[in-house]
């Protein structure tokens, strides 16, 4: 598996992201092949969508005063996250636990990292249409037939540090059940079923970066997953609750 660093300009408020993907791609001598896949950074996406929020315009609500104040953050952020988030968990300094689309998530996606100031940007809306429609686009552009990944970093329990994860794709299959499987000494696996998305996500992440990289995209080569043309769901990258190893000690105490 190869991967591509797609360095752009600055990605603003209402750019074609993808328009500057794939002249920076060209400006690079890279094109597309069939079995592409294109992983895209949620942040910028979601700056070039629009999804942003100027602070300033914000009015914080009691409770946002309140979480605010338990969490030394600024209440205006409090109230964006508030009005993102399914559901308030808890949090530590500076930033609140939500659970937001099925998923775990600082700040319900809320990011003022690598947002201009005195904005932060959201989440792209409909991460997995969103990522069809990308598909969709550079399929009928380049007569080619690619995956599309759109990537955020998560931390993890007890873990140090943010790993990949994905929040949307479209063109292959996000997760391969290896149930039944039979592993080394022939025992069948019972539970294992493989991330692949994320574990994308996670390597395009190195490359990207989280900082000042200016590399939103990572062009995806040679990697070992099942394409297919029927459309991706949220639901497929998510695990019942009751399923959860995490949430099944702990539902009671959250509420879920």
């Amino acid at each position: 598996m190869i991967l591509y660093p797609i360095k752009t300009p600055l990605i603003k408020i209402g750019d074609n992201m993808l328009d500057i993907i794939i002249n920076c791609m060209r400006d690079e001598g890279l094109t597309f092949n069939d079995r592409d896949i294109l992983v895209i950074a949620e942040s910028p996406l979601g700056l070039s969508q629009g999804r942003v929020v100027k602070l300033a315009d914000v009015k914080p609500s009691l409770k946002a005063k309140k979480l605010a104040e338990e969490y030394e953050m600024e209440p205006e952020l409090a109230e964006v996250v508030l009005q993102e988030a399914d559901k308030i968990l808890g949090g530590v300094k500076h930033v609140l636990l939500t659970l937001k689309n099925g998923v775990f998530q600082a700040n319900a996606g809320v990011d003022k990292s690598n947002a201009p100031p005195g904005y932060v940007t959201l989440q792209p809306a409909n991460p997995c249409e969103t990522a069809e429609e990308i598909r969709a686009y550079i399929k009928k552009k380049f007569n080619v037939n690619i995956g599309v990944l759109i990537a955020d970093s998560r931390t993890q329990p007890l873990r140090l540090g943010n790993v990949g994860l994905a929040v949307g794709v479209a063109g292959f299959n996000p997760v391969k059940d290896e149930r039944g499987h039979k592993d080394l000494f022939s025992r069948p696996l019972k539970i294992t079923r493989r991330a692949i998305a994320d574990n994308i996500a996670s390597a395009a992440e190195l490359l990207m970066g989280e900082a000042d990289e200016s590399t939103p995209a990572v062009l995806v080569r040679g990697a070992p997953v099942e394409f297919t043309n029927r459309r991706i769901k949220i639901e497929e990258l998510l695990i019942p609750p009751e399923e959860c190893l995490y949430v099944s000690v702990f539902k009671d105490k959250m509420g879920l």
